[in-house]
């Protein structure tokens, strides 16, 4: 027994009875002292790869906006919503307002793949924020619907959330599994699905009503007011300075504006801990089609996902589903990777059991206002009333096609317009949308 106590006795030199019974007594507190740490059992024989991003925005100011918790394109209707559903996924109504939202993630999947059928528990969780929105649907949902009514989604009374699947991954090399929706081939839900990774059949508690439902792949999306320790400040001739204030370099990184004129970006850099990159907007050529400067853009981004891990099918999976909102929608915005560690911290995922590898791969969107954004703004909410019904009309068009950031840019105006009536306009609108306040001791 050359690993047992008593042969280690004897190494240091304790030959007696005596001895060793005195050394036998010591033994509970030398391990009460030194525990011994469990060895984890060995990774299963299979991969996991996710991807996802991160929405934010600030204003010229450099300061954070709320109201990033409006849809930009919708979700299919079998997807399951937490502010629109029960306790079993069925749909009671107009989907719960949301206040005190900063951050907008959106789009996590997560892929599977395996030669052979496995059971997974795939547990994930949202540092300050509420996950919202998910298919198939978990096993465990927290905070439960009753406590998402209670605080009526203000995300400043959100600490955190956390879903729980349990699943049977199934390999390709196998018939499909029965349940799959049907999506239209141009719908961003179906990019995602046009990888090699394996199908998900979830497996409903006992006793549950919840049926089993199958997909390509898990996903999740949610509202939040974590923010990345990272500062914009937008310039006045067009671009921005990005300040890296994490303690972790980022390893991707360009800035890019869209408009009349058409798209225009600057060339990727990383950037180290504590660093900072100019995006010099205003020197970059305009590219008329849109189209054509989507496709440039998003072979670089492609190659960045790449670069940080991803399959070739996934990271096109990526730039395909995310190709209209990020390169083809007017605004300015930059585009990085945030670092694992922060991705880690922020949404901790743990995979039961472990796979042999797991590569998490986010995109951070940072929109930006530049003071001719702001001015554009002021300008058609100075205009809006106006008694020219074709100046009236144009000043709605400008609004209107703000689209998901027509909040935060109104609150960007509210907090720093230029003119008096500009501001006085941004918080009538604000008021006329904001949400009634529930009356005391109400949960709807």
């Amino acid at each position: 027994m050359p690993n047992s106590p008593f042969a280690a006795l004897v190494a240091l030199g304790c030959r007696t009875a005596t001895c060793a019974v005195g050394f036998g007594r010591l033994l509970p507190l030398l391990a009460a002292q030194h525990p011994v740490v469990p060895v984890p059992p060995p990774p299963a024989n299979y991969v996991a790869h996710e991807w996802g991003t991160f929405t934010s925005m600030v204003g010229a100011d450099g300061l954070g906006l709320e109201g990033l918790h409006h849809e930009e394109e919708a979700l299919p209707k079998f997807v399951h919503d937490l502010l629109r559903v029960d306790a079993w996924a069925r749909t009671v109504g107009e989907k719960l307002p949301a206040s005190h939202v900063t951050q907008k993630m959106e789009t996590p999947v997560v892929y599977f793949y395996a030669d052979a059928p496995l059971a997974v528990r795939a547990e994930v969780w949202f540092h300050q924020g509420l996950m919202t929105q998910f298919y198939p649907l978990p096993t465990k949902v927290y905070p439960e619907l009753a406590l998402a009514r209670q605080q009526r989604l203000d995300l400043a009374k959100v600490d955190g959330s956390h879903l729980v699947w349990d699943v049977d991954v199934l390999p390709r090399s196998g018939p499909a599994p029965a349940g799959i929706p049907t999506v239209a081939a141009d719908d961003p839900w179906d990019f995602a699905r046009r990888t090699d990774a394996a199908y998900v059949r979830t497996k409903p508690a006992p006793g549950s009503p919840a049926r089993a439902e199958a997909e390509h792949y898990l996903f999740y999306r949610g509202l939040g007011r974590w923010q990345p320790d990272l500062h914009l400040d937008p310039a006045a001739a067009g671009g921005a300075t990005l300040h890296n204030r994490l303690p972790q370099a980022i390893p991707f990184a360009l800035a890019l504006e869209l408009g009349p004129a058409g798209g225009r970006s600057t060339a990727a850099t990383s950037l180290p801990a504590d660093g900072r990159a100019t995006f010099d907007l205003a020197a970059a050529p305009w590219e008329p089609d849109r189209a054509r400067f989507a496709a440039r853009v998003g072979r670089v981004v492609r190659q960045a996902l790449l670069d940080a891990g991803l399959f070739p099918d996934e990271a096109q999976a990526m730039v395909a589903t995310w190709s209209r909102s990020w390169f083809q929608k007017d605004g300015a915005r930059v585009v990085y990777l945030l670092p694992r560690e922060q991705i880690d911290a922020v949404l901790p995922l743990e995979l039961q059991p472990r796979p042999q590898t797991l590569v998490r791969v986010m995109v951070g969107r940072l929109e930006f206002i530049t003071p001719a954004a702001q001015a554009r703004v002021e300008q058609a909410l100075a205009q809006r009333s106006s008694a020219d019904p074709t100046v009236a009309h144009a000043a709605a068009t400008v609004l209107a096609e703000l689209e998901r950031f027509l909040e935060p840019h109104l609150r960007h105006v509210e907090r720093n317009g230029v003119h008096a009536d500009a501001r006085a306009a941004a918080r009538q609108l604000l008021q006329a949308t904001a949400p009634p306040a529930a009356a005391p001791g109400s949960t709807k």
